[in-house]
């Protein structure tokens, strides 16, 4: 289901399948077929006549009941930013750090493809921690240098204790 609004006054929310949304298309449902075809085309049975009865309308008390992250939401965002760490350590392991395509692993047996994995995902361990120091440390040099510290400033002047001229009055 995808969020059709947000939460009304009584926090009621209004979903709508994913055919009508347009985020998955169907032959089963021919206005979907008019979507681009980058839209996943998912089977649906023959039964099927109408992808849905309608907008739903959830109430605050259900929506624990139907999903536990809904979409759209700051908490689902933060969720899909951890989900693409992975999936980014995934590509790097399928091809810019190494290829793990079929024939990567030129040995027998499941166990020395294991250990062999094992290794090659700690040497991408090894090469991410090295890019982050590498990154700090540019990070540091390229600090600028402080300021450093004015004199004779209308601070110094209008300070208890100073002249108008900047000298100290003797003490009493």
């Amino acid at each position: 289901m995808v969020r059709h609004a947000g939460p009304d006054a009584d926090g009621a929310t209004r979903w709508r399948c994913p055919f009508c949304a347009g985020m998955l298309r169907s032959r089963s449902f021919p206005k979907t077929m008019r979507k681009a075809k980058t839209v996943p085309l998912v089977p649906i049975d023959d039964g099927c006549d109408k992808c849905c009865a309608g907008t739903l309308t959830a109430m605050p008390a259900e929506l624990p009941w139907w999903q536990s992250i809904p979409f759209g939401t700051t908490a689902w965002r933060l969720s899909m930013g951890r989900r693409q760490v992975v999936e980014s350590a995934n590509a790097a392991l399928k091809g810019t750090f190494a290829d793990l395509s079929r024939g990567f692993f030129r040995v027998f047996g499941q166990t020395k493809m294991t250990v062999l994995l094992g290794f090659t995902i700690a040497g991408y361990n090894l090469d991410r921690i090295r890019s982050f120091r590498a990154k700090k440390r540019a990070q540091e040099e390229a600090k600028p240098t402080p300021a450093k510290r004015r004199r004779g400033t209308w601070n110094d002047v209008v300070q208890p204790g100073n002249n108008v001229d900047g000298t100290e009055t003797p003490p009493d």
